[in-house]
């Protein structure tokens, strides 16, 4: 039987000190930052994993009336992203995917329509990176091909996707839009994405 389209790795296991509190509990609009992602990540019909960190506990209580979640506890958070995305493709590996789509906990304007292009341009274009395109780089939310996988597996530290993405060159295909998807690291991108969008 063959594995899905693509798994959902949603990384929540940073310790927000930039936001000096935990920024994934934060509400815009009805739901908070992480709900919001969680939201459009399932919109895809997968399984999703959520890579927590130090705020395991309270995400899996925040979380604990969502159905079938899986959980990927980083002890090495601390370190970066790199190794955050490693433990979310061991534990995405286990349902056989075509592909992985690497996102973020704090963008809330990759809703579930923004995922959706991905989604469909990695099922037209199964062998390339689909990734996010900035104005001066790609990044993600990015899809990484499962060929990928042990790439990924590799990463550690403060090396994220964005190595992977750069050194693909012409394999990556850039997702394209009007606005770029901003992060919440901070309370004053936190009030501006609020000003702007609520």
């Amino acid at each position: 039987m063959e594995g899905p389209l693509l798994i959902p790795i949603i990384l929540a296991a940073g310790a927000s000190q930039r936001m000096g509190q935990a920024k994934f509990f934060l509400p815009v609009g009805a739901e908070t930052l992480l709900r919001r992602a969680l939201r459009a990540a399932t919109a895809l019909g997968s399984p999703v994993v959520i890579v927590t960190g130090p705020a395991d506990r309270e995400i899996r209580e925040h979380l604990a009336d969502w159905p079938g979640l899986e959980f990927a506890f980083n002890a090495a958070a601390a370190t970066g992203m790199g190794s955050s995305i490693a433990v979310g493709i061991r534990a995405a590996l286990g349902y056989g995917p075509r592909g992985f789509l690497v996102m973020l906990a704090d963008q809330p304007g990759m809703d579930a329509a923004a995922l959706g292009r991905h989604a469909a341009a990695f099922a037209d274009n199964p062998d390339r990176i689909i990734a996010t395109q900035y104005p001066q780089r790609a990044g993600v939310p990015a899809v990484f091909p499962a060929r990928y996988a042990e790439q990924l597996l590799a990463l550690n530290g403060a090396e994220g996707a964005q190595s992977l993405i750069a050194a693909a060159g012409p394999e990556v295909l850039g997702i394209t839009f009007a606005r770029p998807p901003e992060d919440i690291d901070t309370p004053e991108d936190y009030a501006r994405y609020l000003e702007d969008n609520l």
